[in-house]
């Protein structure tokens, strides 16, 4: 069933005969075009603005002749937020909620986000939509289409040869790899959904008129059939985040320890310490330190701290011990949990 979800979603995908690929280092720009040949170029720029390297990009594709509907803009590490973990730290079915909150809290609510499995682990990348939309207003003044941007992750997809970088962001428009932090504006052929969408909806209507002659009662069942088909194929088109896992509590973590200077290690720790959380348990306090960190929270039962500190335990930390224990004026109890994560050198 997977596999013939991917062969439809492929069917609906745009086909990109002509794509550039751009890459400034901070003294060069490389341009690579992928065509039935692939050609490339390199010039000198002495200034790193948006709006000029999209001009001097525009200048080189018009002296050779190259289109400029799908070009692909490959960042340096540093121009966005990235950050890589263990893969099996995080479940399957909870990688894009995972994501989605990682970028939430360090890019903004409506960041733009991808991620893509390198071996054990995943690679993530963020971008504050702002930035996004001032690069494709920047392309698109000079006429040209950006259709692709993401960051190489040097120490894990680095080529020897001298285009790496354009090579690889002109690649993942062309074959809508990711991680491409456009990939929404990348991939898909507006004119086959269009004339799908239209062939199911008018089958539907000859079906319907054709039963209504007869029992009106199958009309609407087969109606009511058709009406579903067109919903699943859209769900399945736009490759819709069907995971209804719960992330507020892992947004409200973010907000305990927004103000600390948290590790990329103890960031992945504490959003684990969120996750585990609940059955009565509230947390209202993290203290994140390099060898320790101290939870308080709120339970409406003794045994439910007990439950929750096995979790911990289990989980995140073994070296995890109650510290107090106390019930407030409103009966419920208040207490604080405290782990060693390493020792100290």
């Amino acid at each position: 069933m997977k596999n013939f979800l991917s062969q439809v979603a492929n069917f609906f995908r745009e086909d990109l005969p002509e794509v550039i690929g751009a890459y400034f280092d901070g003294y060069k720009l490389f341009l690579v075009h992928m065509s039935d040949r692939v050609n490339s170029a390199e010039i000198d720029v002495d200034d790193a603005d948006v709006e000029h390297l999209a001009e001097k990009i525009s200048h080189v594709c018009r002296q050779h002749g190259w289109s400029t509907s799908a070009i692909g803009f490959c960042l340096r590490e540093g121009d966005a937020l990235t950050y890589s973990t263990d893969y099996y730290s995080v479940p399957e079915k909870e990688i894009p909620a995972f994501v989605k909150s990682w970028a939430t809290a360090h890019s903004g609510k409506d960041a733009l986000f991808s991620f893509t499995k390198l071996g054990n682990e995943i690679w993530m990348e963020s971008l504050p939509r702002t930035t996004a939309d001032e690069l494709i207003a920047a392309y698109e003044k000079f006429g040209m289409n950006l259709r692709g941007l993401s960051v190489m992750p040097a120490d894990k997809l680095r080529k020897s040869r001298t285009f790496a970088e354009a090579d690889f962001i002109a690649d993942i428009v062309r074959n809508r790899k990711a991680p491409n932090l456009l990939a929404a504006r990348s991939v898909w052929s507006f004119e086959k959904i269009s004339a799908v969408a239209a062939a199911i909806i008018s089958i539907a209507l000859v079906i319907c008129s054709a039963k209504l002659l007869t029992d009106y009662s199958d009309v609407e069942t087969e109606l009511d059939a058709a009406k579903q088909s067109v919903n699943e194929l859209h769900d399945d088109i736009a490759l819709k985040d069907n995971i209804d896992a719960d992330i507020a509590e892992l947004r409200r973590i973010n907000a305990l320890i927004a103000g600390q200077d948290i590790s990329p290690k103890n960031f992945n720790l504490l959003l684990n310490l969120g996750k585990i959380a609940g059955g009565g348990v509230y947390l209202t306090k993290i203290r994140a330190e390099e060898n320790f960190f101290e939870l308080e929270g709120i339970s409406v039962t003794p045994d439910a701290v007990k439950s929750y500190l096995s979790r911990v335990k289990s989980f995140v930390a073994q070296s995890a011990r109650l510290e107090r224990s106390t019930e407030n004026d409103d009966g419920d109890i208040v207490f604080v949990i405290r782990a060693e994560t390493s020792k100290p050198n």
